[in-house]
Order: C-alpha cells, then sequence, then structure tokens
C-alpha cells in the first residue's frame, strides 16, 4: 500500500503550503483529567518558536492543573494561514520533522491528493490506527490514534490543514465543553470535521436564503404576505438572475459537501465500534491507575447511538432544507428569465415602433427629395440657357445690327468649351478614383473581419 500512497503523494493539491521558513508553529494539546471520565477535557492552544519543537514533543504527557491532573490524550498540528497575523505556517523543514515523529507520512501524502472524503489507512502495529479526512480546499487531515497500554493513556496526534473561518469553526469546536471520553476516542478528529463541515452548510443555506428573499421581494413571484413587493428595475434583472444562478451553484457545492457528512458520519458509525486490543491487568493496581484504565476502557466504547442518530438527524434536516431552497431557487431563475424575455419583447416592441416611424420619415424625406428633383428638372433647362445666353460669348450687338436671327459668336465661345470640357472630365476621374479607393478599402475591411471571425 505504501507505493499506492506515494503515487496519490505526487498529486498533492495542497502545494500553496510549502513554506521554506518561518518562525512559529501553531499546536494545540488536549488534557483528560485522570479521576474521572464524566469532566470536560482541556484544551491549551499555543504558538511556538520553530526551533523549540523539540523540546514540546519532549514535554511530559502527564501536567497538574487548578482542580486536578491532566493526561495529555491528542496533539494537533495547524497548518495553514494564521486569520490575524496572515502567516503561512509551519515550515517544510518543520512539518517534515513532525510528520516523520508522528508516522503520518503515507497518511499526509494520501489526505493531500484527496477532493473530498474519509478513509482508513494502514497503521504500524495492532494498537495504532491512522485516518484521513479532505474537504478541498477547505480541509486535509490526517492523524494516528494509538490505543492505551498498561500504565498509559490513548494517543491522538493530528496535522490538520485548514484556514480562515474552517480553522477558526474547527477551534471553537475543539474548545467547546467536550468530555474526557469523547477527547480520547480514535473518531473524535472525525466528528470534529463532520460538526465543521454541517456548521458551514448551516451558514451557506442561510446565505442564500437570505439572497432568495431579496430576490422574491424585487420579483413578486411569491406567496409570503410579510415580504413586500418592489418591482427591479430594468438594469437589475441581469444582476438579479446571476446572483441566483452564483445561489444555485453554491446549493450544489452544498450538496457535494452534505454527501461528504454523510460519508463521515458513517465512518464514525463504522470504525467506533472497534476495540482495542487488550492489555494484561496486573494485580495491586493502584486506585489512580486503576480509574485511569476504566477511563481509557470508557473511552475505547463506541459514540453512543443516540450520538450517531443525532448526528444523521441533522444531516437529513439539512437535505430537507437544502431541496427546499434549492426549488426556491430554481423558480426565482424561471421567473428572472420571464421577465427578461417580457422585457427584451417590450424593447423589441418599442424598436419595432421606432423604425416603423423612421420608415414612415424616410418615405416623406424621399417623397420631398423627388418633387426637388422635379421642381429642378423643370427649371434646370431654363437657367442653362439664361446663363449660356448672358454670358459674353455671343455677338448681341452684331445680331441687332443684322436684324437677323443669326447671332455670330465671339472667340470666348471657344476658350469656354476648351476650359469646360477638360474640367469637367477631370473632376469626374478623380469621383471615380475616389469611389474606386473606397471600395478597396471595404473590401479589405470585410477581409480582415472574416479572417477574425474564422
Amino acid at each position: 500500500m505504501h507505493d499506492l500512497y506515494r503515487h496519490y503523494g505526487n498529486r498533492s493539491l495542497w502545494d500553496k503550503y510549502e513554506v521554506p521558513k518561518c518562525p512559529v508553529v501553531e499546536v494545540t494539546d488536549v488534557w483528560a483529567e485522570e479521576d474521572g471520565e464524566l469532566s470536560p477535557a482541556l484544551v491549551e492552544t499555543k504558538t511556538i518558536p520553530s526551533t523549540d519543537v523539540d523540546s514540546w514533543l519532549e514535554e511530559p504527557s502527564r501536567r497538574c492543573f487548578p482542580g486536578g491532573s491532566y493526561t495529555r490524550t491528542a496533539r494537533i498540528l495547524w497548518v495553514g494561514q494564521d486569520r490575524e497575523s496572515l502567516r503561512v505556517s509551519p515550515s517544510t523543514k518543520t512539518l517534515e520533522r513532525l510528520t516523520e515523529v508522528w508516522k503520518l507520512g503515507d497518511a499526509l501524502d494520501y489526505a493531500r491528493c484527496c477532493f473530498a472524503g474519509v478513509s482508513a489507512l494502514d497503521g504500524q502495529g495492532n494498537n495504532r490506527r491512522v485516518f484521513t479526512a479532505a474537504y478541498h480546499p477547505k480541509l486535509a487531515a490526517a492523524w494516528s490514534h494509538t490505543e492505551a497500554l498498561p500504565e498509559s493513556t490513548p494517543q491522538t496526534h493530528a496535522i490538520v490543514f485548514a484556514e480562515g473561518e474552517e480553522r477558526v469553526e474547527l477551534r471553537r469546536i475543539l474548545e467547546s465543553k467536550w468530555s474526557a471520553a469523547s477527547a480520547m476516542h480514535p473518531m473524535f478528529p472525525a466528528l470534529l470535521c463532520s460538526l465543521m463541515l454541517a456548521h458551514g452548510l448551516d451558514r451557506t443555506l442561510e446565505d442564500i436564503k437570505a439572497a432568495v428573499r431579496e430576490v422574491e421581494a424585487r420579483t413578486g413571484h411569491h406567496r409570503f404576505a410579510s415580504r413586500h413587493q418592489t418591482q427591479p428595475a430594468a438594469g437589475e434583472l441581469g444582476h438579479l438572475s446571476a446572483q441566483m444562478s452564483g445561489c444555485a451553484a453554491k446549493l450544489a457545492n452544498g450538496t457535494r459537501k452534505m454527501q461528504v457528512i454523510e460519508a463521515i458520519n458513517d465512518f464514525i458509525s463504522q470504525h467506533a465500534s472497534r476495540k482495542p486490543a487488550k492489555s494484561h491487568k496486573q494485580d495491586g493496581i493502584h486506585a489512580a491507575d486503576w480509574r485511569r484504565e476504566s477511563l481509557t476502557a470508557s473511552a475505547a466504547q463506541p459514540f453512543s447511538a443516540s450520538h450517531l442518530d443525532l448526528l444523521r438527524h441533522r444531516v437529513r434536516m439539512q437535505a430537507v432544507d437544502t431541496a427546499y431552497v434549492q426549488q426556491r431557487v430554481q423558480i426565482q431563475i424561471a421567473a428572472l428569465f420571464h421577465l427578461i424575455a417580457q422585457q427584451d419583447n417590450a424593447i423589441a416592441f418599442d424598436t419595432a415602433k421606432a423604425t416603423r416611424s423612421i420608415a414612415a420619415s424616410s418615405l416623406q424625406d424621399s417623397s420631398s427629395m423627388k418633387m426637388l428633383a422635379l421642381v429642378a428638372m423643370f427649371f434646370l433647362p431654363g437657367s442653362f440657357v439664361a446663363a449660356l445666353f448672358s454670358t459674353p460669348l455671343f455677338a448681341w450687338d452684331e445680331a441687332a445690327a443684322n436684324g437677323g436671327m443669326g447671332v455670330p459668336l465671339r472667340p470666348q465661345f471657344g476658350l469656354f468649351w476648351a476650359v469646360a470640357a477638360p474640367l469637367t472630365a477631370f473632376i469626374f476621374l478623380l469621383y471615380a478614383m475616389w469611389m474606386c479607393v473606397q471600395g478597396r478599402r471595404e473590401r479589405r475591411s470585410a477581409h480582415q473581419t472574416t479572417l477574425e471571425v474564422v
């Protein structure tokens, strides 16, 4: 199996956490009171220098707190960006060091290559079990649980990739009042992951509901009496449609998250019933040791059926709520589609009316131009003749003296035609050249447009 884990490890989805140097490491220790299994576990989260990691690993597993003596049951290394300092920790060297000490190399490689899911890997020894959980890009966790031996307590070592809201939520859940028996259970990290994803799904559904309520109020496609209808402006329909499409995408992601939660809960139910390897008790056990062993035995017991039933019931209710919200989103998407279609039809109708008005105006202008052309044709011959006769090209004085109809021509008559005829031809030539250049430009532009389309 190790070769398969290494193969998957080469496809890591968390390479952004490869940090060459980081001065600090964020860790959490979980402590359980030795004298009582129902007393709440203590959670101690701290930031230590990277140079003190070895000292932290060598700290004793028993410690006195105000109120009694406690035994450390779990250690967690946090990997990712801290919200306050915006610093990614730990360094790659520190991560490799803790991975080697806790023997989580294969598990960590496998967890970092998974998109979603929870798995149990081969442990080393009969009393050691290794697990992974992943939900990319929100969470990746690998942990090992060592069952109790004589004079010892169950130990859990976990490496958790999380940041942002997910990291804050995991810390908040971890710092809740968990009993020592729950904190010592091998499925306790899986329970934390399940609760974190479930709370994230609840937040997502609340955000989508708020967005849907706003859109329902804008479109009016609902029957909620407490909601005041406000018709959306013409420019808002596209924005509202994009908003609902985004909600549909988030619901699809929520459905995947819900399936992962179900898988984790089933995984907890499956592995919680496994009993640890039995240890041989010796005679004359001290009272404190006897209480410790009774606590260890109770921690090894599976989560009660009521715990698992509650988890499954919440998932079923989340599925019902998700389906309900999804139907509301689809209704609003359809409503916005019809509103946009109606708006487009209204715009097209207005455009058709405007086009019809323009066509009528163009027809009227065409008729006016025809009338002007007819008037010009009526007056142009007479105007040309009058202008020609008014020029000093004819000898009118000689025609009056002769008393005849013939009008002799002056020398300027030939000069007039010698200048006017070539000038007219030159003007028509320039016009023809200009039309040719315009035609070439249009053909070149059409060819470039065709190439861009292709």
